[in-house]
This record gives structure tokens, sequence and C-alpha cells, in this order.
């Protein structure tokens, strides 16, 4: 079985945390951009947005902590 620090490591996460990151960001800032104008469901893409960055960087953090410990 692999380790977190294999799984952390491998080149399918770092391709999954360069897209969660670059999907985040995109949503997050169409969300600004609604929420500026006025549009409807400004409010649901800046918190799904802001979370999904949340979310990345914690596991980020997380890939930090075991890269170092070990």
């Amino acid at each position: 079985m692999a380790s977190i620090k294999d799984i952390i490591n491998s080149a399918g996460y770092k391709a999954f945390m360069k897209k969660l990151l670059v999907y985040a960001l995109i949503v997050f800032g169409l969300g600004i951009v609604f929420l500026l104008c006025k549009l409807p469901g400004g409010n649901v893409m800046t918190m799904i947005g802001g979370s999904t960055l949340v979310c990345w960087m914690l596991l980020f953090i997380i890939g930090k902590i075991v890269n170092n410990n070990s």
C-alpha cells in the first residue's frame, strides 16, 4: 500500500493540485465579477471558489509538512 508521501509526490497528485487551483481561481474570479455587475449567482460562485481555495491551501500545507518531516 502506498504511503501518504508517495501519493503527495506522485505526478497525478501534482497535476490534480494545479487543476484544482486554476479552477478555484476561475470560479472565484467570475464570482467577484458577477458580484460587481450585480448578476445572480455571484454569492454562490464566490463561496464555492473561496472554499475550494481554502481546501487547496490545506492540502498544500499538509504536503509541505509531510515532505519536510521525512
